[in-house]
């Protein structure tokens, strides 16, 4: 029989990608941590799609899956103009609906939603969106939706910030819980072997430069290049991630740099070779003009690589006095940091040693547990 306790409708919708990146590892890792923990509530994983999903991560008896088959366009275009299907029609049942990214959303008008907001970048920088982003946003109404969730989770103090400030929304309904690591595979001493057939199988330089991250304008690859054009050391720059928008002049600036041998594109790496690739790495480059958080610095820092980042949004919060932060628009200052822990061995000792115990004070299990209080 099944427990009648709490129920808790959580929207799985965001995970409709194999490709996952900030957002969808974020809703794995809390959802896991709430699992695990939360054994006397029903949590109804709703999803969306013609086939059936294979969800790895949430084997828990306290787990029910809810699939629809209805065409994405066609419910996203009847939540926005007819708010019909309810949520609740579609789960089967009532219950707090939490929801780990904005998304269309119809619901009664007595129903508890706790949202999660990650960062208010389509609000403040539509710039760095594609048009089909933007007209995306704008079907969303964000401003509307931050108004109907009864409560918000934000992923840092600086996302809370821009809530009270930019949106008007009373510091009272909004709670942070920040992001964590999975101390489990972004370890200090990861195994040689695997190291090394990582190393092979990517074709990665002896030396290198590293970023992870989707390869769009908000990341600010071209400084970072041009950044790396000034430094005259044997060092690569090597960039991970899966290609977002507005990438192809940056494969041109690639092509025509002086140093094109020495940069490599990767293209997107699983969850499971990302530790290994950014423990290889000499130094750790995240030059980003705008987040919510910025979890790949942490990441970096708890495998035991130097951290350079940005001075800017959420990056001086999150790294305390852990890593190099930089102006993200000054090149000779990202190039020099660069080199400074590329050459300086007492100084990547002190900020390896600074992130691997900064790295520490985050966990997703603090974060679910933060959560968890809020959904209860």
């Amino acid at each position: 029989m099944e427990n009648s306790g709490k129920s808790i409708i959580v929207d799985l919708r965001s995970l409709h990608s194999s490709e996952y990146s900030g957002v969808e590892h974020y809703t794995v890792r809390v959802l896991e941590q709430l699992l695990e923990s939360d054994h006397d509530t029903i949590y109804r994983l709703f999803y969306n799609g013609f086939f059936k999903k294979k969800f790895d991560f949430f084997h828990f008896i306290n787990a029910r899956y809810i699939q629809t088959r209805i065409p994405n366009r066609l419910l996203n275009l009847s939540l926005k103009l007819f708010s019909y299907p309810k949520l609740e029609k579609l789960v089967g049942t009532r219950g707090t609906i939490l929801m780990p990214n904005w998304n269309t959303l119809a619901v009664q008008p007595d129903t508890r939603v706790i949202l999660t907001v990650h960062d208010l970048s389509p609000q403040l920088m539509p710039e760095y969106y594609s048009l089909k982003s933007r007209i995306w946003h704008r079907l969303l109404n964000i401003p509307k939706l931050l108004n109907r969730a009864n409560h918000l989770i934000a992923v840092s103090e600086f996302t809370k910030m821009s809530l009270i400030e930019k949106m008007g929304v009373p510091s009272h309904k909004i709670t942070v819980a920040q992001l964590g690591v999975d101390h489990n595979n972004y370890l200090p001493n990861l195994k040689v072997e695997r190291l090394r057939e990582v190393r092979n199988r990517y074709d990665l330089p002896g030396d290198f430069v590293l970023f992870v991250g989707t390869v769009e304008p908000r990341k600010n690859l071209p400084r970072l290049i041009e950044a790396f054009e000034q430094i005259d050391a044997p060092i690569h720059l090597v960039i991970a991630g899966k290609l977002g928008w507005k990438y192809n002049a940056l494969l041109r600036q690639i092509a025509n740099s002086p140093k094109q041998r020495f940069i490599k594109l990767i293209g997107y790496i699983p969850e499971n070779d990302k530790p290994y690739i950014m423990k290889l790495a000499r130094v750790f480059a995240w030059p980003s003009l705008y987040e919510g958080f910025g979890l790949p610095i942490l990441e970096a820092m708890a495998v035991g690589t130097p951290v350079v980042t940005s001075s800017v949004s959420s990056l001086p919060e999150v790294t305390g006095d852990s890593a190099i932060l930089v102006n993200p628009h000054n090149t000779e200052d990202i190039a020099k940091a660069i080199l400074q822990l590329h050459q300086d061995e007492s100084l990547r000792e002190t900020y390896i040693t600074k992130g691997l115990q900064r790295s520490q004070e985050f966990s997703w299990d603090k974060c679910a547990s933060i959560i968890k209080t809020v959904l209860h």
